[in-house]
C-alpha cells in the first residue's frame, strides 16, 4: 500500500519527505488538489512530484490520487492493518475480527483502484471464446481458485487445475491457441509455475499472470498481467499466515466470473438455471429410487 511507503520513506530525498510529511498531514486536502497546487504547497515542482509517484511505483500522479484517496481515510482515523501481522497476542476476539474486516476492506480497496477495466475487457472476451481455461499455480491461490472452478462450472466452462505441481506442465502442452492459462503467483517466481509458464510461451499461448511482485518472471512474461498490490511478505516465517493476498487473488477471481457472466448475461442465466434443474431431477430421482 502507497500509504505504507509514504510512512516508511525508505530511499526518498530531502524534499521527498517533506512531500510525505505533508500528505499525512494534509490528506484529505490532496483529494481535489491538481499537481502544480501540490508542488506550490510543499515548495518543490510538477517534476518532482511526478518522480516521487514514480518511487511509489505508480505511472503519474492522476493514479497517486486515486490510490492514496482510498487509502488515506482509513489510516487516518485508524491507522493501517499490518499485513503480515494484522493481529497481536493481546487483542481480544472482537478486536481481532475488527482488524480481519478492515484488512479485507483494505485489500479490496486496493485491489480495485489498481484495475484496468480495458485490459480485464479484453482478457473477458478470451476467456468467452476459450474451448477450456488451464490454472497454473500451487499454494494458498490454488484454495482461491477451486472456488472459482466450481463457479465457472455453474455455466458450463471448463476450468483445469491440479494441486500436484508435477501435473502443470502437462496441463501447458495441453491447451491449444484458443485455451486462457491463468498463472497465478504472490512472488511470481514459483519454480513449478515459471517451468510452465515458460513451455507455454515457447508455444506462443495465450497468458494471464496474477502477482503482487511487479518485477518478476511471472509479471514480465505474461501476455496480460493482473498486479495485485499488496505488501504481504513471500515467506511464512516473517507472517502468521496468508490473509490479503487470498483475499486479493479471491477477489479477482470473482470479478473475472462476475464479468464472464455478464457478458452473455441471459444465455448464462438459462445454462444455470437448466443445470440446476438437471441436478436437482436427479437427486430426486436417487430418492425415489431408494438411494
Amino acid at each position: 500500500m502507497i500509504i505504507e511507503r509514504i510512512i516508511k520513506q525508505e530511499e526518498f530525498t530531502d524534499v521527498e519527505k517533506s512531500i510525505a510529511d505533508y500528505l499525512l498531514k494534509n490528506g484529505y486536502e490532496v483529494k481535489n488538489m491538481s499537481i502544480s497546487s501540490l508542488a506550490q504547497v510543499t515548495y518543490s515542482s510538477t517534476s518532482t512530484i511526478t518522480r516521487f509517484c514514480h518511487k511509489l511505483g505508480l505511472d503519474g500522479y492522476k493514479k497517486f490520487q486515486i490510490l492514496f484517496n482510498s487509502e488515506y481515510e482509513a489510516y487516518e482515523k485508524k491507522g493501517l492493518v499490518n499485513v503480515n501481522y494484522p493481529f497481536t497476542g493481546e487483542d481480544s476476539y472482537e478486536q481481532i475480527a475488527k482488524q480481519l474486516e478492515r484488512l479485507n476492506q483494505e485489500t479490496i480497496a486496493k485491489t480495485i483502484s489498481c484495475f484496468n477495466y480495458n485490459q480485464l475487457n479484453r482478457i473477458v472476451r478470451r476467456m468467452d471464446k476459450a474451448d477450456m481455461i488451464n490454472i497454473f499455480s500451487v499454494g494458498t491461490s490454488v484454495t482461491v481458485a477451486m472456488e472459482f472452478q466450481q463457479k465457472m462450472l455453474r455455466f458450463g466452462k471448463i476450468v483445469n487445475l491440479t494441486q500436484q505441481a508435477c501435473f502443470l506442465p502437462g496441463y501447458a502442452l495441453a491447451g491449444t491457441e484458443n485455451t486462457v492459462n491463468l498463472v497465478i503467483s504472490l512472488s511470481g517466481e514459483n519454480r513449478d509455475v515459471v517451468e510452465s509458464l515458460n513451455l507455454l510461451k515457447e508455444q506462443g499461448r495465450y497468458t494471464v499472470g496474477m502477482t503482487s511482485t511487479p518485477n518478476s518472471t511471472v509479471a514480465r512474461e505474461c501476455k496480460e498481467v493482473i498486479l495485485v498490490d499488496i505488501e504481504e511478505n513471500n515467506s511464512y516465517e516473517a507472517k502468521i499466515d496468508t490473509f490479503a493476498i487470498y483475499s486479493a487473488f479471491h477477489f479477482v477471481l470473482d470479478c473475472l466470473f462476475s464479468f464472464l457472466y455478464k457478458y452473455n448475461f441471459d444465455s448464462n442465466t438459462k445454462i444455470t438455471k437448466e443445470k440446476a434443474y438437471m441436478i436437482e431431477r436427479n437427486k430426486n430421482r436417487g430418492d425415489d429410487d431408494g438411494f
